[in-house]
């Protein structure tokens, strides 16, 4: 029989090389949200850290000097990071007076980011497109094109995408049907008990949806942003284009 105490000190060790998952607060914004990697910081000071924004619950005392990384903001404008306290590594909230300065315009850039992204998150809901979103983005919401061109020039890259609008159209038609009409027979001294079935050919009405072309959506992106979209009728639901930001350097 093995013993108990050296599998969970091998348990307690590969816990401590896994990641925390992450604990989403209301309203903060997390830098993987836009696919980018932490930012590196140093501290400045040994720096309280709090599980949540609120600072509610004292997570530990970050030791000093060391190198954090920055993950994500709240809404009250806390750090989230990882590093290591004294009692080991933790992921926590942070005041950013602990660490070096920010590069510029990080908080507003990643502001704006977060803005863009519910924008693009609410079109993609509706399977919709708009001018400065990305290829992904676009994918996501209408899916993969029917066709694709590719061009390139000394201003750039260009690639155009054709989407097929398709509406689906009630047909009815009249097929034929065999009804049964059962009937059943009591005992009597005239006739005995039994069950006789009537079959009654005739037509009813069947309904199938068949996909109709409606019109076709032409989207070109140029360096991987959409710059224009042709619709021909049919494709928008209130002929307007919408807009949204290209996507933002935030550090």
């Amino acid at each position: 029989m093995i013993p108990l105490i050296p599998i969970l000190l091998i348990l307690a060790f590969a816990s401590l090389g896994n990641a925390a998952p992450l604990i989403r607060e209301p309203g903060a914004i997390y830098l993987s949200d836009f696919g980018l990697k932490p930012l590196k910081l140093k501290l400045t000071a040994p720096a309280p850290a709090h599980f949540d924004t609120a600072q509610a619950r004292f997570a530990g005392t970050l030791r000093f000097p060391q190198i954090v990384q920055i993950e994500g903001l709240s809404a009250n404008g806390l750090l989230r990071i990882r590093g290591n306290a004294q009692q080991g590594g933790i992921a926590a909230w942070l005041s950013p007076e602990f660490v070096e300065p920010l590069p510029e315009h990080f908080v507003e850039n990643l502001q704006k980011s977060e803005q863009r992204r519910q924008e693009v998150e609410g079109l993609i809901s509706r399977n919709e497109v708009a001018i400065g979103m990305t290829p992904d983005e676009v994918q996501r919401s209408l899916g993969r094109p029917q066709k694709r061109t590719n061009r390139a020039d000394p201003t750039g890259s260009q690639q155009t995408w054709e989407y097929i609008k398709y509406e689906l159209v009630p047909q009815t038609t009249l097929v034929p049907v065999n009804n049964q009409t059962i009937i059943s027979f009591q005992n009597s001294t005239n006739s005995p008990q039994g069950t006789l079935i009537q079959n009654n050919q005739g037509l009813a009405p069947s309904t199938i949806y068949v996909k109709v072309p409606v019109g076709t959506l032409t989207i070109t992106f140029k360096n991987n942003i959409v710059e224009t979209l042709d619709q021909s009728e049919g494709t928008t639901r209130s002929g307007q284009v919408s807009v949204v930001i290209p996507p933002l350097t935030v550090y």
